[in-house]
């Protein structure tokens, strides 16, 4: 286990973090460096964010004996990040078998048009069953997984259900990183990388309600999520009108590790175009439960002008991204008593209503088409159309076709979801990492005591992914992070 008070301290490097000219293609402006604190506290784990990376960082490092501190810059009330407002759902392979496993690596290769990280893809096919029972071992509960249409990939969601669980589970976890000696700070920004004589990162100065302190520490794990509240960046790296977008997650992700890496030398990778951004096309009111993920393969998705523009099967990531290119950006999902009434549609119609969601219900689908205010002879020969195509579960001689879970839409009650706008949910993009969740370089160089894990680590998805991805993405790496700062 690394020992701080063993680290050479007789020169040290503050690197600039937050407030720096990282990003160079976006802050022209460097600023001045933090002072030297009156005060500094010693561990041999700091960990930056307090979401689902973060903590299973610090309870793997804690479980071990390590010290491990997480600073968070949220209030207390508002741990967790996007993680708190994730629907809880961890993307697993159908079994224990090499060729479920390797499945499941395909589903997220294809996933991301081979443009992903495949080396992360292994290693969550080959670690999150182990990890989730690690978690339940540790206190959380998990509904029974389900399958999760059309993947060879099933779904395990925190109890009680989608959106409902994760901030419980946060809770657990950090009342388990206490027991086990690590400790929170919360209200206090890592705003610097310390650097020792050897080039290795050893601590972060940080400003908190005392002021500037150092953490000094054996390694530093960066677990502080990605950059979509970052207008500046977004619009600078995914497109120029990305900052209109609705930020479906936390404003304060706004990329702060990121620069704090780079600032000691990091590599970024994954960040251009909006290829870098998860988009979902949600309620606007209820940006972040608001996703009809579940649902929505089933349906017809139709524009302002009653016209379907998108095969609705591709899952929710790519109907979020085709969205941005209709009138208004807007969309609206029709459906029929018969979808409500799989459990995909219980599922999502339980929780719409639980939040206040209004869902329309119409005896015709010409009075559907007046009440979510799309032309009513569009809508019905869209439908007509789309009902004549269906062969199976999927349709023929129609554009855009379905390629699989095609239902006709044939009442007696006809159902929308309306209106629907794109949202951002989370960034792919972020600094370089290896399998073992060491912070790389650009020239693929490890940068030595620097950790990285969660959404702003290893570039691991490209486009879209999987549901569920990105929680075993975190649970995954963030294990792997904790182990490695303390070997």
């Amino acid at each position: 286990m690394t020992n701080a008070s063993n680290i050479p301290m007789s020169r040290r490097t503050v690197l600039a973090g937050a407030s720096v000219a990282g990003f160079a293609a976006v802050t022209p402006v460097s600023a001045s460096l933090l002072p030297d604190p009156e005060k500094t506290e010693d561990y041999d784990v700091v960990v930056i964010g307090s979401g689902m990376a973060g903590c299973a960082a610090a309870l793997e490092a804690a479980g071990s004996g390590a010290r491990v501190v997480v600073l968070e810059k949220l209030a207390e009330n508002r741990m967790g990040g996007n993680s708190a407002l994730a629907g809880g759902l961890f993307a697993a392979p159908l079994s224990a078998s090499d060729a479920d496993k390797s499945a499941f690596v395909a589903d997220f290769e294809g996933k991301a048009l081979g443009r992903g990280n495949s080396e992360l893809y292994r290693l969550m096919a080959q670690n999150i069953t182990g990890d989730l029972a690690w978690l339940s071992e540790n206190g959380v509960p998990f509904n029974p997984p389900v399958p999760s249409p059309t993947y060879k990939v099933q779904t395990a969601t925190v109890s009680p259900g989608a959106y409902m669980g994760m901030p419980r589970m946060l809770q657990g976890l950090r009342d388990r990183i206490t027991e086990a000696g690590g400790s929170f700070r919360f209200e206090t920004k890592a705003q610097q990388l310390i650097m020792n004589d050897r080039a290795a990162v050893s601590g972060v100065r940080a400003v908190g309600p005392d002021g500037v302190v150092d953490f000094n520490a054996g390694a530093v794990v960066i677990a502080a999520g990605g950059y979509a509240g970052n207008t500046q960046v977004m619009e600078a790296y995914s497109d120029p009108n990305a900052g209109a977008l609705m930020v479906r997650g936390v404003t304060s992700a706004t990329g702060d590790g990121l620069l704090m890496g780079q600032s000691a030398g990091a590599g970024l990778k994954g960040m251009g175009g909006v290829m870098a951004l998860h988009i979902a096309a949600v309620d606007t009111v209820e940006t972040a439960a608001g996703n009809p993920f579940m649902i929505l393969p089933y349906c017809l998705s139709v524009n302002r002008n009653g016209a379907r523009f998108i095969d609705e099967s591709k899952g929710y990531v790519a109907h979020g991204k085709a969205v941005l290119s209709q009138p208004q950006q807007q969309a609206s999902l029709v459906f029929d008593g018969t979808i409500a009434a799989l459990p995909a549609g219980e599922g999502t119609l339980g929780t719409f209503r639980r939040l206040g969601i209004n869902i329309i219900e119409a005896a015709s689908i010409e009075e559907l088409a007046e009440s979510i205010d799309v032309p009513v002879d569009a809508l019905v020969q869209t439908v007509t159309d789309f009902n004549a195509a269906v062969q199976g579960d999927k349709t023929e001689g129609i554009e855009p076709g379905k390629a699989a879970l095609a239902h006709r839409i044939e009442g007696p009650t006809y159902y929308a979801i309306h209106p629907l706008a794109p949202g951002v949910t989370l960034t792919f993009g972020g600094l370089m990492i290896n399998g073992n969740s060491e912070v790389l370089e650009a020239d693929g160089r490890v940068i030595r005591g620097l950790y990285a894990a969660g959404e702003g680590a290893g570039a691991p998805f490209f486009d879209d992914y999987v549901g569920g991805a990105s929680l075993t993405n975190c649970l995954v790496m963030g294990r792997i992070a904790g182990r490695s700062a303390i070997s």
